[in-house]
């Protein structure tokens, strides 16, 4: 059970840090925030990444599925005691940007992460999971838009997820954003009429997240009042931008080749980049292991692989982040890196 130990401590170590955070006010409240893209980010560059290993046994792996099960009441918890803290505090504007960096960092950081692994579970219930996470950062679209389209068009220009060359993260955040929503919108009016169902209908998913995430913002109200709805709001903004911001990591610059019917090759591990920095994977459920998620999307995080033919991240996850939100610096890293991945496909 060797293997387990650090996903169960540095998984919810940023939700222990935003709880105490919340308690305490003050700068206390960047905690989380202080740790994921900080601390984490030095502990990356020290310790090793991580090389080959033996597969995890069936206890690890139900472990491992328990700890993304117990992510929602965590993060629920959070956020409902930090509508406790900002209808009940009176905050500086500091302090409530603390509050709202920090149980965003929590929701974005963890919440959507393991709402990433749920959402392709083979279960129902766990599915479920996932978009009752997803929705407590206002994005319950992700669940579709993700794994019927993004999964199914990364590395082309029909992918909204797919950050391209010399395209700015902030660029990508315009695009990105509603092109998802769009996106998700279109996947889900395409399944209704295969089966038969009217889109503007009691079956339709999109107008079920509406209801949800409506409901949300109206419990914030009523538990907290306009400062409810104001800090539910800002704490799903930081959620999303974070989420958006790995996704443009994720395949920045990448693209896939001619090939198949719909005009492209293959999904392979060279479509995505790579992240074999263990503190990252170990605080993001081996989100890093990325290119062995999009060549096995249905295959549980405990059992995904550093891939050798995928193309290398020069940090872990949340240095990559903090690159990605310095245009510049980010372009000045990974162009290079992008073009001879180019050069080298073409060869």
């Amino acid at each position: 059970m060797h293997r387990v130990a650090p996903h169960a401590l540095f998984a919810f170590l940023p939700a222990a840090l935003a709880f105490l955070g919340l308690a305490k006010g003050g700068g206390w409240l960047f905690l989380a925030t202080g740790w994921s893209l900080g601390l984490a980010v030095l502990l990356d560059m020290v310790v090793p990444p991580a090389g080959d290993r033996a597969p995890a046994s069936m206890a690890e792996r139900r472990w491992m599925g328990v700890l993304t099960w117990a992510v929602l009441p965590v993060v629920a918890g959070l956020i409902l005691y930090g509508l406790h803290v900002v209808g009940t505090r009176d905050l500086a504007w500091w302090e409530w940007i603390g509050a709202a960096a920090s149980v965003g960092t929590v929701a974005g950081g963890v919440g959507i992460v393991a709402a990433h692994e749920l959402v392709h579970r083979r279960h129902a219930w766990e599915r479920g999971l996932g978009v009752g996470l997803l929705a407590l950062v206002l994005y319950a679209h992700f669940r579709i838009e993700h794994v019927h389209g993004h999964h199914r068009r990364i590395a082309t220009p029909d992918d909204p997820a797919t950050a391209r060359l010399g395209e700015s993260v902030w660029g990508f955040y315009a695009r990105t954003v509603p092109g998802q929503w769009r996106s998700a919108w279109h996947l889900e009016a395409e399944r209704l009429v295969r089966r038969g169902h009217a889109v503007w209908g009691p079956r339709n998913r999109m107008l079920h997240y509406v209801l949800i995430q409506g409901a949300l913002l109206a419990g914030a109200f009523a538990l907290s009042g306009w400062a409810g709805v104001l800090f539910l709001v800002w704490q799903a903004v930081a959620a999303v931008q974070l989420l958006e911001t790995v996704n443009y990591v994720e395949h920045y610059g990448l693209r896939r080749g001619p090939g198949r019917q719909d005009g492209y090759e293959a999904v392979r591990p060279v479509h995505s980049w790579d992240s074999g920095h263990r503190v990252t994977n170990w605080s993001l459920f081996n989100l890093g292991l990325h290119a062995d998620h999009h060549t096995h999307a249905g295959k549980p995080f405990a059992e995904l692989g550093l891939s050798e033919e995928a193309p290398k991240m020069p940090a872990g996850y949340s240095g990559m982040v903090l690159l990605a939100l310095v245009p510049p610096l980010w372009h000045r890293v990974m162009d290079p890196r992008v073009e001879r991945w180019r050069a080298a496909r073409a060869a």
